[in-house]
């Protein structure tokens, strides 16, 4: 058989290459909203956590697994496939990373921000189990410890044009229609 018999799978009315970038806390529902687009569009999908799993216990994981994911990232859209990565893009380095990328890649660029209402979200952490994965936090009060950490260098300015926020409160087919709805009108 030829390879020409099956044509690569592109969704309609997108023009392709695109870099999503999901950006938003734990438990916010990034992974979820990136897992239904990622089928939707029939894209890679490459999270930080799946590698930083396997990286965990060298040193520098979390450094070394952002640049894991922005290098495969960074082959898949040269190859001229959209591809979907999910971090929690808390600094802003890692938001001009992506910028970078794409721009040298020369493909489309959104950044998804998943959010939730407090008492949702301080639901969902509370529900994880402690433990259930060493580097994920677990607990309402872990993530506010972690938040302390941080010092509101997640706030950082997005580019408009770059920006999409989502409550991942709504279901998550609505917000995969949010973010091609999106997609579409770039």
């Amino acid at each position: 058989m030829e390879l020409a018999h099956f044509p690569p799978r592109q969704p309609h009315d997108i023009a392709l290459p695109w870099l999503i970038a999901m950006k938003g806390h734990p438990a916010t529902g990034k992974s979820a909203v990136a897992h239904a687009l990622a089928q939707r569009l029939h894209i890679p999908l490459l999270d930080k956590d799946d590698v930083k799993d396997v990286i965990l216990d060298l040193p520098g994981a979390n450094d070394l697994a952002y640049a894991v994911m922005w290098q495969i990232a960074e082959t898949q859209l040269a190859l001229g496939l959209s591809v979907i990565v999910v971090s929690p893009l808390s600094y802003p380095s890692g938001y001009a990373c992506a910028c970078e990328i794409a721009t040298r890649q020369r493909a489309n660029f959104l950044v998804v921000e998943t959010i939730l209402a407090e008492t949702v979200w301080r639901r969902r952490l509370d529900a994880r189990v402690p433990g259930y994965a060493t580097h994920k936090i677990s607990g309402w009060e872990a993530m506010q410890a972690m938040l302390c950490r941080y010092d509101g260098c997640w706030q950082y300015p997005i580019a408009a044009e770059h920006h999409l926020v989502i409550d991942t409160a709504q279901p998550i087919a609505a917000s995969v229609q949010s973010i091609i709805a999106r997609m579409e009108r770039a």
